[in-house]
């Protein structure tokens, strides 16, 4: 990295930090804002803009729009809470779990509006696995947790207790806020789902979801989504407002197929010639063509593909702004982009919570956490590829996440699973975080994968279980799937591999519990082995920890695994005015010289606080990591 791409000036970030505070304070302000039909002395005004009869939305002198029920009071406003009082709509400020403080998408600074125990100010739980007080880091990470005697959620092996007030599975969300008690007895059933078929809730209780249940079976809806979409046809077969090729049901099946890449497209053959998922006269390449031109403006009332994109009235982009393809919530099940922001059912961040797409678990809005060692089961049938590692999975795929508090070995494989799968393991952001394995057909059945850890430190990391391809004959690598874990906390360190089994850092021989063991009896030139950590071990010319390297040689004397410039040897030997940064090795500050800390929860190296750098340096340090205002270190 050169000196002009780090741009190292010991500023600090203070004015950025204050920026960003600033920033944070635009928007919406915090619950100081109630009814907004109360009136009275003392009310304050909303920021929402409320229009309607009645002259909804202002302060006294009438109140709000006459209600019969909730669903006559809905503004479509995400921040606001909308309910029936009296006969009158009432719009309050919203704030999910009631502890009085809005969440961050509203402007306010609730980090987590699904847990009243979170909110800016709380007292740390050390073992809840949230971040409480909302300063960015939770339970061992947050500073208060220091001698803490117990540190690290442990989750219940029978999940979620939706009556008790404790985040049972340490999801973070508690009790009926989390989408595991939707439909429960305890926070309320339907006697039937009839009326609900598309609301992806299980809305009486009885395990099987919209027209999944018998409740559905005479729903219009769920009668014509039973129909299986005929992909070369012209026909909205299963009314999603989707046709053909246009619909994820036809991807991979022919004419939609193509083995790429392809050849230019034919604009008259029903065939998807350029593999670019459009045919003919959806495809751009066709626009002019003569086989088009009977295409026009999209219709948004006529049950049409008016313009040839596959795409009928309101699930046309051209139709958006139509009067009668006005956004509504997103119902997350129904094939259809509700609200008009391009992304349907559970790929649209609105559904993250929602059960169906809790149980569908295809993505990383609603990953499905991974308890403990066990085998997890699921189905990724249909399911539309978000993402793919490299090592392969262009097919739908299946998201879990597990939290480590304690430094583990962690063993996952595919086998038994009824398609060539892949998996893969990010850590930090589950779209974007570092890719730390991936794996094909290494478990050695049938197409199943495996990954071997030997050790992952405290924290979280993501698990794909990925289908491997779309195969234009056989179409997508999908169907039920099982994913076996083993995870086994504080593995005993083994004195001669080269690895840090236990997770204190120190590895073989510079490891205390490996002290008058065979191969680190009389190795450092007859001195006790001792870890090759900071300049004067990396300078004093022997092998201290007793692994064959010496000095700028060790690995622990170059201890980036990214960022590896210079050796540990207090010489700036990249000319950006920073000795060492990033490469001397350690376990907490007191192995640092002056100036730097120990980056514990990322590098394990000597580095100066993130915040001084002008610039973000995290993505150097630990892909996928942030810099955090309270640790001075890179956070995953």
């Amino acid at each position: 990295m050169s000196d002009a791409t780090m741009k190292f000036a010991m500023l600090g970030l203070s004015a950025l930090a204050g920026l960003s505070l600033a920033m944070g304070a635009c928007g919406r302000s915090g619950l100081n804002e109630f009814d907004v039909n109360a009136g009275g002395a003392g009310g304050a005004t909303s920021t929402s803009s409320h229009s309607g009869p009645g002259g909804e939305g202002g302060l006294g002198g009438g109140g709000g729009t006459p209600c019969s029920g909730p669903t006559d009071c809905d503004d479509r406003d995400a921040c606001t809470t909308d309910t029936c009082s009296d006969g009158v709509c009432r719009h309050r400020p919203r704030d999910d779990d009631g502890d009085g403080h809005a969440p961050l998408s509203c402007g306010g600074d609730d980090c987590n509006d699904f847990n009243p125990s979170v909110y800016p100010g709380a007292i740390e739980n050390c073992t809840d696995a949230a971040d409480n007080d909302c300063n960015g880091v939770a339970d061992c990470f947050d500073p208060a947790c220091d001698g803490a005697p117990l540190c690290g959620c442990t989750p219940s092996p029978t999940g979620e207790n939706c009556t008790n007030g404790i985040d049972d599975d340490c999801d973070t969300i508690v009790d009926c806020f989390d989408s595991d008690c939707a439909g429960t007895p305890a926070c309320g059933c339907s006697a039937s789902e009839a009326g609900k078929c598309g609301n992806g809730f299980d809305d009486d209780c009885d395990g099987a979801f919209d027209c999944d249940d018998a409740d559905c079976s005479s729903d219009p809806l769920c009668q014509c989504r039973a129909r299986t979409e005929n992909c070369g046809n012209g026909t909205d077969d299963d009314c999603d407002l989707l046709i053909d090729c246009a619909d994820p049901d036809c991807r991979g099946i022919f004419p939609c197929a193509c083995v790429p890449p392809g050849s230019p497209e034919i604009c008259s053959d029903n065939v998807d010639n350029d593999c670019d998922g459009r045919v003919d006269c959806a495809d751009s390449q066709c626009f002019s063509s003569p086989s088009c031109q009977h295409c026009m403006p999209e219709i948004c009332n006529d049950g049409i593909d008016n313009n040839c994109d596959g795409r009928i009235d309101c699930a046309d982009t051209a139709c958006f702004f139509a009067p009668n393809c006005v956004a509504v919530p997103e119902q997350c099940n129904n094939g259809i982009d509700d609200d008009n922001d391009t992304l349907i059912d559970c790929q649209d961040p609105d559904c993250a919570n929602n059960p169906y797409c809790v149980l569908q678990q295809a993505n990383c809005l609603s990953p499905k956490l991974i308890t403990g060692s066990g085998t997890y089961t699921g189905d990724t049938t249909g399911h539309i590829s978000e993402t793919r590692g490299v090592c392969g999975g262009d097919a739908g795929e299946a998201v879990f996440y597990f939290t480590l508090s304690q430094p583990s070995r962690v063993v996952l494989d595919s086998i038994g699973t009824s398609f060539d799968s892949t998996l893969y393991v990010r850590t930090g952001a589950c779209n974007s975080g570092a890719e730390i394995g991936c794996d094909d057909d290494s478990a050695g059945s049938s197409w199943a994968a495996r990954l071997v850890f030997n050790l992952l430190y405290p924290g979280t990391y993501f698990v794909f279980l990925d289908g491997y391809t779309v195969d234009p004959v056989g179409g997508a690598n999908e169907g039920p799937f099982v994913l076996n874990v083993v995870i086994t906390p504080n593995p005993p360190e083994i004195c001669n591999d080269g690895i840090d089994n236990d997770g204190d850092i120190y590895v073989d021989c510079a490891d205390p519990d490996c002290a008058g063991i065979g191969p680190c009896l009389n190795c450092a030139n007859g001195l006790p082995p001792a870890p090759e950590f900071g300049i004067a071990a990396c300078t004093d010319g022997l092998d201290n920890d007793c692994d064959g390297k010496i000095d700028c040689a060790d690995d622990d004397c170059s201890a980036s695994d990214y960022y590896i410039t210079e050796c540990c040897n207090g010489v700036d030997e990249n000319g950006n005015g920073i000795p060492d940064d990033f490469n001397c090795r350690c376990v907490s500050n007191a192995d640092c010289p002056s100036g730097q800390i120990c980056y514990t929860h990322t590098a394990h190296a000597c580095g100066i606080p993130c915040q001084s750098y002008f610039g973000e340096i995290c993505p150097f340090v630990a892909p996928g990591s942030f810099c955090s205002a309270v640790t001075g270190q890179c956070e995953f």
